[in-house]
């Protein structure tokens, strides 16, 4: 038996019957269901952090239900930026990108890069989850190796490669708190150049892709820290 007067209570004050909730008491939820949801809507103009994004893909082609190419490729890019206004961020990541690529021919093609993005988002809404559309541009130096993977393989050989992306992207951020946010980003389609200097000889190829961002990877999230508010 629990001794209601050691809790300093009378069995007259306990009341588990439910009750409809009266227009005060209710407009007291719908204030704090709005506070909540408005986290991310208090002036962020003059405030910065720092944070980053991480991304892999990896797809597969076939002819006649046989894998002819497979490619996978991953990013890493932290950053730093500023609110330039409410809605708009502008910010630089620093880019860590690789790639394999095997086909059927039997040879296989490593890339690894790294280089600078720069980005700018325009943000829609006024409540902790904001939808956004970007522009990033991206400059990538890097390099490649090639592995003939034949039963008898001629010699490795390695060169030079150096990208250049301007894309349009899409995404959201949530803001899990005043300090921390989460960020998605998926590309939508944008312009990409590569060039490559091997064994003496260049080539190059440009285009307009789709489905794609200049971190080479069709969905990337990452988490933001806001170590200066706009207040401070």
């Amino acid at each position: 038996e629990i001794n209601l007067e050691f809790f300093n209570l009378s069995r007259e004050t306990i009341d588990v019957s439910l009750k409809p909730l009266n227009s005060a008491q209710m407009k007291k939820i719908i204030l704090i269901t709005i506070c909540f949801l408005s986290t991310a809507s208090i002036a962020q103009q003059g405030s910065w952090y720092i944070g980053g994004n991480a991304g892999f893909s990896s797809r597969q082609f076939e002819n006649n239900s046989n894998v002819v190419q497979k490619f996978s490729s991953w990013s890493f890019s932290p950053e730093i930026g500023t609110f330039l206004t409410n809605r708009l961020q502008l910010g630089l990541g620093i880019t860590t990108n690789g790639s394999k690529q095997e086909n059927i021919n039997n040879n296989r093609e490593n890339t690894l890069k790294f280089g600078g993005t720069l980005y700018t988002r325009y943000f829609f809404g006024e409540t902790a989850f904001k939808p956004f559309v970007a522009i990033n541009v991206t400059v990538l130096p890097g390099s490649v190796k090639y592995t003939d993977l034949s039963p008898n393989p001629a010699p490795s050989y390695t060169g030079d490669v150096f990208s250049f992306g301007a894309n349009l992207n899409a995404g959201f951020a949530y803001a899990l708190n005043p300090k921390f946010t989460a960020v998605g980003s998926f590309g939508l389609v944008g312009f990409n150049s590569n060039s490559y200097k091997v064994n003496g000889s260049e080539k190059s190829d440009s285009g307009i892709d789709a489905n794609i961002n200049t971190l080479g990877n069709r969905f990337t999230i990452g988490i933001y820290y806001t170590f200066k508010s706009a207040k401070e």
